[in-house]
Parts: structure tokens; C-alpha cells; sequence
């Protein structure tokens, strides 16, 4: 209860100057309930955070509408777990470019092509990572640095395994712009490429974004099976042709596996094809 008490006096600290009460209000009783041993009612909670009954019923119903809340039928309220996925889903990608580093690093030496660790980032492939490869050309792309969808391989295989409504979205203002002769012009070429992707579990992207440049990219897994970034060589055409494009793409998706188990996913027979739902 001493905790539960010092947080109640936040409330009547000054607010600072931008602060939002109502967010605050709702975050506190989030904080309370997960300090509580016991589900709390609205009188409850008015009377360890002295907040009108009022409030705390509106507060608690956005809550509840929200999935953060599930109300008892004791109309008590507890937790659910939306905050501790929320929670995981941060701590995941931040781990994951530790744990990639060292296998791009493998891939890169094996390989010898610059290696990317892409992730979504509103519509566009977002470098978090790379390593360059041993070889005389490196290539200029920086972590920070972004590419639509419908370009990168790796935006390809961030797309994939979007759900489908979510696609959606993101193409709705697509203009797919033409970044060389090759580029993907229009949804429904993108949608068949992405069924591609889908069928062999990586994306090959053949000067697309820039005259010279292939790339291949395969997805990595959270444990949850859910997609959260792509791992990617980059080449010059003559050092990836297509008769070998099968063989470095399977072996590109490998080390995306890799990276995934070390993750704590756990790959189904049917993984290459696997989607969000």
C-alpha cells in the first residue's frame, strides 16, 4: 500500500507544463492494478488515487474498449496482458539487431555482399543494421536510411507477411514511382511478387531501386511467428546472377531462421508461406 500511496500523491504534484491528465490519470490506474495483488473496483480505485468516481468510470471504460482492462462480473477490473505484449513487442526489437549482428557478420564473410536488417517503419524498409562485406565495392546505404515497400527486397518481405488490411493500407497513397526501368509500377504486380515471396520464404530484388544492385532478403520471426524485420545481402548484378539466386536466397532465409530460433520462434512445416492473420 505505501507504493499505491506515493503514486496517489502524483496526482497532486504540479503538473509540468505540457502534460496531458487525463493520459496520466489513465496510466496511474494502469500502474495500480498491476501493483494490486487483487482486481480493483471503481470505488477502489477513487479511493486510493482520489479521483472522482466520474472520472475513473470514463477512464476505465476507454480501458476496457481499448483491451488494456477486462471488467469481472464483479465489475472489478484487472489487467490484461495488451501492456506486457506491447512490453515484449519493444524489448524484441531491440534485441534483435544484437542478435543478428553476429550471424550478418558470418553471412557477410561467407557470402562476401553487404548485409541489411531491415524493419518496417510506417511505409518504407528501415536499415537498423548492417555489416559490409570484404570485398573491394561498398555500397553507400546507411543504418537510419529507408526505402518504400515495393522496392527493397527487404520491403518486400516486410510486406509479405503484412495482414491483409494493413497492406492495404500502406498502398493506398502509392504512387509506385519508378526508381529504374525494373521498378515495380503498379498493386497488383506487387501482389504477385509478394505471392512469390510468400511460396519461397525470401524476395529478390532484380535493379529495382537502382541500375547494377541485386538484393535478396528473407523474414525474421519474433516467437510469436509474427514478422519483425528482414535480413539482406546486397550485390552487384555479375556477383549474384540468377542461376544462383535459389541457392543464395535459401541460404539468406536460413540465417533469417537462425536469427529467429535464437528469438524463441519455433519454425512449423509450413513456414515459407506463413502469414499475420
Amino acid at each position: 500500500m505505501q507504493v499505491l500511496q506515493t503514486k496517489k500523491e502524483i496526482l497532486k504534484m504540479d503538473k509540468k507544463k505540457y502534460a496531458v491528465p487525463a493520459l496520466e490519470k489513465g496510466l496511474l490506474i494502469c500502474e495500480l492494478l498491476a501493483d494490486s495483488d487483487q482486481p480493483l473496483g471503481i470505488t477502489e480505485i477513487n479511493a486510493i488515487c482520489g479521483l472522482p468516481k466520474s472520472s475513473v468510470f470514463s477512464i476505465m471504460t476507454t480501458l476496457e474498449n481499448m483491451d488494456y482492462v477486462e471488467k469481472l462480473p464483479d465489475d472489478k477490473y484487472k489487467l490484461t496482458l495488451k501492456i506486457n505484449n506491447l512490453g515484449t513487442k519493444i524489448l524484441t526489437k531491440l534485441d534483435v539487431r544484437q542478435v543478428s549482428r553476429p550471424i550478418m557478420e558470418e553471412l557477410a564473410e561467407h557470402l562476401r555482399f553487404t548485409v541489411h536488417l531491415a524493419i518496417l517503419e510506417k511505409d518504407k524498409s528501415l536499415y537498423v543494421e548492417k555489416v559490409n562485406g570484404p570485398g573491394f565495392v561498398q555500397f553507400s546505404t546507411a543504418v537510419g536510411q529507408s526505402w518504400p515497400i515495393y522496392i527493397s527486397a527487404g520491403g518486400k518481405v516486410l510486406a509479405a507477411y503484412l495482414p491483409s488490411e494493413q497492406l492495404s493500407e500502406i498502398l493506398k497513397p502509392c504512387t509506385f514511382e519508378a526508381y529504374t526501368p525494373n521498378t515495380i509500377r503498379s498493386k497488383e504486380a506487387l501482389m504477385e511478387n509478394l505471392h512469390t515471396v510468400r511460396e519461397n520464404g525470401y524476395a529478390f530484388e532484380d535493379e529495382e531501386g537502382e541500375i547494377g544492385i541485386r538484393c535478396i532478403a528473407a523474414p525474421v520471426y519474433d516467437k510469436a511467428g509474427t514478422v519483425i524485420a528482414s535480413l539482406g545481402v546486397t550485390a552487384l548484378r555479375n556477383e549474384l546472377p540468377v542461376h544462383k539466386l535459389d541457392e543464395i536466397g535459401r541460404f539468406v532465409r536460413s540465417k533469417a531462421l537462425t536469427i529467429s530460433a535464437k528469438l524463441g520462434y519455433v519454425p512449423h512445416e509450413a513456414e515459407p508461406t506463413k502469414q499475420k492473420k
